[in-house]
């Protein structure tokens, strides 16, 4: 599993409910948690949702989540 995947799990969300809150697919997210390249906008847009949940800042950079500009 991906830190992003823990780091989920640990916020207490599911897959479905951090996708609707950072405006993104389903499959987004999978991507991510499976180690495949997302756009960076998206990268963006899931840690910044997850962030909300952690009260602490989390990068796609500081996770290493690979991604396409």
């Amino acid at each position: 599993m991906t830190e992003f995947g823990r780091l989920r799990i640990n916020a207490g969300l599911t897959i479905v409910q951090l996708a609707n809150e950072a405006g993104i697919s389903r499959g987004t997210i999978e991507k991510i948690e499976k180690d495949k390249a997302v756009r960076a906008v998206l990268a963006a847009r899931a840690c910044n949702a997850l962030s909300r949940h952690l009260s602490q800042p989390v990068t796609y950079e500081d996770l290493g989540i690979k991604v396409i500009k």
